[in-house]
């Protein structure tokens, strides 16, 4: 593990990202709130930001194998968008709540956290939240809760499992494998009959082909891949998509490569599949 990994894994595993050389480089996909947006910030006022997170690898996104011969989790950094609701100002920072909840697996950083963010890294300004003051009352009952001896800066073990959610991790147990979570982003082959139908889901999850940003994920009903394949047929989504399509995927996202499920109908089974080229 490089110097600069270990050193932000020791401070949570995450940091703010300036977005200033992006923009600069890229001025006309990549602009910046302007000097009027930033001063109508009030509390409540939603605003984006940069973060580089640490996270294990993924076959679609980073080309790696999530966990080297020794099973120790392959980790790789990566930036995510995430929104924060701004509860005050403090001279050229905004004091906010993270909104989002991170995909990156190892990182001390969640969902409700404080920030200080420079107004120089805000990268988009939002509606102002009307619920400010239960949004807050909420924050504070979980700040109660929270047992990350220094909050989002909590050291993060790089050897850790990595942090899923807790429905994905229940399923992994279940099947007694390591979680293989894929990137969001990367890509899947979904039946255009999985939304919407019924009967029994298959997922099932093969080779990855990283060259097209491929999780090897793939979601279809009924019991032949190939008859599915020639009649319904499948669109390339993303995982988040796919996820979205059926309420039985998400959970089951992070298994590892190899595997399958069946679920609906009274079924739920979980079970290795042939991995052919």
């Amino acid at each position: 593990m490089d110097a600069d990994l270990g050193d932000l894994l020791a401070r949570g595993g995450w940091e703010l990202v300036d977005p200033r050389p992006t923009a600069a480089e890229h001025p006309d996909t990549f602009e910046l709130p302007s000097a009027d947006d930033l001063d109508r910030l009030q509390p409540g006022s939603l605003v984006r930001a940069m973060f580089r997170l640490v996270d294990i690898a993924d076959f679609s996104r980073d080309g790696l194998a999530p966990y080297d011969p020794s099973g120790a989790p392959v980790l790789v950094t990566h930036v995510e968008r995430m929104w924060a609701v701004v509860t005050g100002r403090q001279g050229d920072r905004v004091a906010c709540l993270l909104d989002n909840q991170p995909y990156a697996t190892h990182t001390s950083l969640e969902v409700l956290d404080p920030l200080s963010v420079p107004l120089t890294h805000l990268i988009a300004t939002g509606d102002v939240r009307p619920e400010l003051a239960e949004h807050l009352a909420f924050a504070e009952r979980m700040a109660a809760q929270d047992e990350r001896p220094a909050g989002s800066a909590t050291p993060v073990d790089p050897g850790a499992r990595p942090r899923i959610r807790s429905d994905q991790q229940a399923i992994c147990d279940r099947a007694d494998v390591r979680a293989e979570p894929p990137s969001p982003f990367g890509l899947a082959l979904l039946a255009r009959d999985v939304p919407g139908g019924s009967g029994v889901l298959q997922g099932a999850r093969f080779e990855p082909a990283p060259e097209r940003r491929d999780t090897g994920w793939v979601f279809f009903r009924g019991d032949d891949f190939e008859a599915v394949s020639q009649t319904v047929g499948f669109d390339i989504v993303t995982v988040q998509e796919a996820s979205r399509a059926h309420p039985d995927i998400l959970a089951r996202l992070a298994l590892p490569v190899g595997w399958a499920f069946s679920v609906g109908d009274g079924v739920d089974d979980l079970y290795e599949v042939e991995l052919v080229d």
